[in-house]
């Protein structure tokens, strides 16, 4: 391999990532938008959840592309299958159940299934009640997983220089993927989510536990039919 090789796969890499963006359209986008600014109350905690959402995209690019430098060619077909496998299928199922999670979360929050005597919080208190949750690290690493492994031009253009490249190029590839893609839409994402949530938290602090519901309904609504049109496609 030359430097040449080399220079072209990482300059791509920056120029797609930085066109691409990490909120491009997809329904995790909107699933990632509601979720943080329902579980965070100032820029820091939005930032930090931020941080939990990158780290499970950067993983999974990461080790997209050095599966591709191992096996030597290109991992996702034009069809958007990892390995034969419909890997919008299995995001959306994962992202649906996950909705499912959060809404059975929810529920047991709100109807107080838990012990008085480990909760600080009483359950005929609207306004505490909408400090109990917390973001979820898991949960925001599982869509930066989601969104890493979901097939996509730029992302199939990646793993197909990947699988010419050394492992620890195809490494250094994916995290420069990662990172550029990453660049324009996290300054506008920590701006919009830092200051809805904390004008939320102090301006309608007791329906934000309602609004909350909502983004888990529309997150389990979104990804139900998503699932489902992949079904029919097959």
């Amino acid at each position: 391999m030359g430097f040449t090789m080399l220079f072209e796969s990482i300059t791509a890499a920056a120029s797609v990532g930085m066109g691409c963006g990490t909120c491009c359209g997809s329904g995790i986008s909107t699933a990632l938008y509601g979720y943080i600014t329902t579980h965070v109350k100032n820029m820091k905690q939005t930032f930090r959840a931020f941080l939990d959402f990158f780290l499970g995209k950067f993983l999974s690019v990461i080790l997209l592309c050095c599966i591709a430098s191992i096996v030597g060619k290109n991992i996702i077909d034009d069809s958007g299958k990892l390995f034969g496998i419909k890997t919008a299928i299995v995001v959306d199922f994962a992202m649906l159940a996950m909705g499912n999670w959060l809404l059975i979360g929810w529920i047991r929050e709100r109807y107080g299934n838990k012990d008085c005597k480990t909760c600080n919080h009483c359950n005929t208190d609207t306004k505490n009640q909408s400090d109990i949750k917390n973001a979820n690290p898991f949960a925001l690493i599982g869509m930066g997983i989601g969104y890493g492994i979901s097939p996509c031009t730029p992302l199939i253009l990646m793993t197909g220089y990947a699988s010419t490249l050394p492992i620890g190029f195809a490494a250094f590839l994916g995290a420069v993927f990662a990172v550029a893609s990453t660049i324009s839409p996290v300054l506008f994402m920590l701006l919009l989510s830092g200051v809805l949530a904390g004008r939320m938290y102090k301006e309608i602090p007791r329906y934000i536990i309602w609004f909350r519901l909502a983004c888990y309904i529309m997150l389990i609504v979104l990804f139900a039919i998503s699932l489902l049109k992949e079904v029919n496609l097959l």
